[in-house]
């Protein structure tokens, strides 16, 4: 997996491997904005993602999830820093949680301080 410099890039490189579709959130599912299909949690599944920060406000933190869905579409989702946290249910965000999805890719993605060996210097 590569790493993108910015959000553009990252979306242009999962559209060229198929990932085609836009998906937004809402209550309790996602949508695809082109054709309105509701799919919920259970129905999809996160294959990676992307984080990114505005260069003069951390509070422009976007997240690019790149999804696969059980009926064989595959699409995108970004996440700006707090803009669905009071407009979708805990249970779709929670199939967003990353730490406990081994299946995940997370290369490239920000890695906690004790993964970068820092915690050899504590002791």
């Amino acid at each position: 997996m590569n790493h993108f410099e910015t959000l553009t890039e990252a979306m242009e490189s999962l559209r060229e491997r198929g990932y085609t579709h836009e998906f937004t959130p809402k209550r309790d599912y996602l949508e695809e904005s082109g054709t309105g299909l509701k799919l919920k949690s259970e129905e999809i599944t996160v294959d990676e993602f992307h984080r990114f920060e505005g260069t003069s406000d951390p509070g422009d933190e976007m997240t690019l999830y790149a999804i696969s869905t059980t009926n064989g579409m595959k699409g995108v989702f970004v996440s700006a820093q707090g803009t669905y946290s009071n407009e979708v249910t805990p249970e779709l965000m929670q199939k967003f949680s990353i730490a406990e999805r081994p299946e995940t890719n997370l290369e490239g993605s920000v890695k906690p301080i004790h993964a970068l060996g820092l915690e050899a210097n504590e002791q």
